[in-house]
Order: structure tokens, then C-alpha cells, then sequence
């Protein structure tokens, strides 16, 4: 089994094309992890899990914040960082192998690292200081990428092993099987439910998965705060391509008790 990365997709979600790159195919990627695994001494399961985990291998990802490609730099981490095309493969992937490599040094260990790569090097610090919490998607990120919580790793060079992708494949044979999931702009959304903290977002669209198995149990979430609330409220939502699809996902939840709003972005 490749490590239940195919199942994290719903915590990574939220992503919108980039325009004019090409697609690359996942043997290309799996190469350039590889490479810049072993050139910056970093498990290469380790790399392609935080690859696959951030951008699911869509070189045109761009986040709703932002961050952009298949490392998905924000801009000013790809400018202090000297990564001049972050929408390239083949720069970005080595960059971000690098980065990781300074944040283990810097951190102590793969845990801390992705933590830091996720949330920011300043967040990390001053988690470990007990000054602020760390976010609910870092602490799954830490999870799904190394197969421990994030608290595991706040004892200072305490390290996992990188557990392969596949243990009955080769590193080669497990990360060419990783779908690579094009991401799509959503014009259109469902929104589900709402929560004042993400957490809470979180468990409300699990209760209504469990209750509506039918209508939600393959669509991939989107939680997100909304900027037009003086509160910090969370919105749970569905992205779809068309009005059309929504109202179809939204009349199937209605039909089975549920309620929806069918939404422009």
C-alpha cells in the first residue's frame, strides 16, 4: 500500500491551475526527487511524500494563498531562497530538497522540517517555545508525511525512519505508481457547513460524511476562513467546474436529508 497518501488528499486540497507549463509524468518527478534526495542526504520516500502531499505532481498547482508549482513555494520563500522558476520542476524539486535539508539541520529532525516547510519556520519556533499552537492541517501534514504526530518529534533530534512507499517496490516502481492528480480551477462551490475554528470544520464535514455516505463520500473538501467575517468563521466546501455540478451535488445531499448552498467563488 503506498502509505495512505492517496487518502490525504482531502487535507491537502484547495488548489487552482497555474497557466502555460507543460504536465510532467510522474517517472520525470520521481527522477529529480531521487537525484535531489540522495544530493541533499534525504530519505528520497521521505521527499516524494511531501512532494505528492503538496501538489499531488501538478506542476501548474497554485494554492489559494499563493504558493506555487509542484514544491509549491510561495513567492518570497522562492526569492529568499534563490529558486528563480518555481513553476519548474526541475529547479523547484531540487530547491525544496535543499530547503528541507537546512530546516532538519536547523529543527533536528524530517518531523520538524516538514512542520516548518508547511507553517512557516517562525510558527514551528514558536511552538516549540509554547508561545502558539500548530495548525490542524500542519499536524495532519507531519502525520501523513512521516507516519508520526507532530508532538513525537518536539524532543530535539529525535528522528523516524522514513518508511518506503511500498515495501514490496522499489523506491523507483512505488513513486511512478503515485496518480498524478491534475488540479482544476473551481468556479463553482457547495458550501457544506461552517465552524469558528478549523478544527471544527473539520469534524463538522466528517459528521455529515458519515451521515451522508451516498452524496459526500468520494468529494474532496475545502476548508477555508472567510475574509468577509469579522469572526474567524471556517466554511467547509465542495469546488466543482460548473453550476451544473454543483446543483447536482447539492440536489443529491438535499434528496437525502441534508442542506447545501450552491455558490459562485
Amino acid at each position: 500500500m503506498v502509505f495512505a497518501l492517496v487518502a490525504c488528499v482531502a487535507a491537502a486540497g484547495g488548489l487552482t491551475v497555474a497557466p502555460a507549463r507543460a504536465a510532467a509524468d510522474a517517472g520525470t518527478l520521481c527522477a529529480l526527487i531521487a537525484d535531489a534526495s540522495a544530493r541533499h542526504r534525504l530519505p528520497p520516500d521521505y521527499l516524494a511524500r511531501l512532494i505528492w502531499k503538496e501538489s499531488r505532481f501538478d506542476v501548474k498547482a497554485l494554492s489559494p494563498k499563493g504558493a506555487q508549482g509542484v514544491a509549491q513555494f510561495m513567492p518570497e520563500t522562492a526569492r529568499i531562497r534563490g529558486l528563480a522558476d518555481p513553476w519548474d520542476p526541475t529547479q523547484a524539486i531540487p530547491a525544496s530538497a535543499a530547503y528541507l535539508a537546512d530546516l532538519r539541520r536547523r529543527f533536528g529532525n524530517l518531523g520538524l522540517a516538514a512542520a516548518a516547510y508547511n507553517s512557516g519556520e517562525g510558527r514551528v519556533e514558536r511552538w516549540l517555545r509554547g508561545e502558539t499552537g500548530l495548525p490542524a492541517e500542519t499536524r495532519d501534514y507531519v502525520q501523513s508525511i512521516t507516519g508520526h504526530p507532530a508532538d513525537w518529534f518536539r524532543l530535539r533530534g529525535r528522528e523516524a525512519p522514513a518508511a518506503p512507499l511500498d515495501a514490496a517496490r522499489s523506491f523507483d516502481e512505488a513513486c511512478r505508481a503515485l496518480p498524478v492528480m491534475r488540479t482544476r480551477a473551481s468556479p463553482w462551490r457547495v458550501h457544506l457547513a461552517g465552524n469558528l475554528t478549523q478544527d471544527g470544520a473539520r469534524r463538522s464535514f466528517e459528521r455529515l460524511r458519515r451521515r451522508y455516505p451516498a452524496a459526500l463520500g468520494g468529494v474532496t473538501p475545502t476548508i477555508a476562513r472567510n475574509p468577509h467575517r469579522s469572526s474567524a468563521v471556517y466554511s467547509v466546501s465542495v469546488g466543482t467546474p460548473s453550476r451544473d455540478a454543483a446543483m447536482r451535488l447539492c440536489d443529491a445531499l438535499r434528496a437525502a436529508g441534508g442542506s447545501c448552498a450552491v455558490l459562485r467563488r
